[in-house]
């Protein structure tokens, strides 16, 4: 409070009296819009990069969580959809978008007494993540994210 009124109320000795000025100089304030403009650019620059490695982040944190999921849905018996999408197959199809849906959706469930396998929460951009691998021991998700999307 003491910092305002000193900028506010500076006194300066004049010809054998004191004076009272009041506020900032014009130079003084273009001078703290400038100082406060370039801190506002710099700290959103640096803001905008943490927001997206942490969407980088994500995706990638979401990639693994399907694998998880899809690597114990075929150990408990899940199969391959070989087009009669039955209970208990996984559509594998390129690029992978079906097999995303079906995780994060109503899930895969597999064996007696039925196990439900199921990515919660799931993702919101299911084109973002890519299948590859030609067998259930080598499918593997990884993110690729579209421009301006996040996982």
């Amino acid at each position: 409070m003491q910092l305002i009124r000193k900028l506010l109320f500076r006194t300066r000795p004049g010809a054998g009296q004191n004076r009272k000025i009041r506020g900032l100089s014009t130079a003084e304030l273009v001078g703290i819009i400038v100082i406060v403009g370039i801190l506002g650019a710099l700290g959103g620059t640096y803001v905008i990069g943490m927001v997206d490695a942490a969407k980088t982040s994500t995706g990638n944190q979401n990639a693994q969580s399907l694998n998880t999921v899809m690597s114990s849905a075929f150990a408990a018996g899940a199969i391959i959809d070989d087009g009669t999408h039955a209970a208990g197959m996984i559509d594998m199809t390129a690029p992978g978008t079906a097999a995303v849906n079906e995780l994060c959706g109503a899930g895969v469930t597999v064996g007696t007494p039925a196990v439900t396998y199921k990515m919660n929460p799931p993702v919101g951009t299911p084109a973002s993540y890519v299948l590859s691998g030609t067998d259930p021991t080598t499918y593997k998700f990884t993110y690729t994210p579209a421009s301006g999307a996040g996982p």
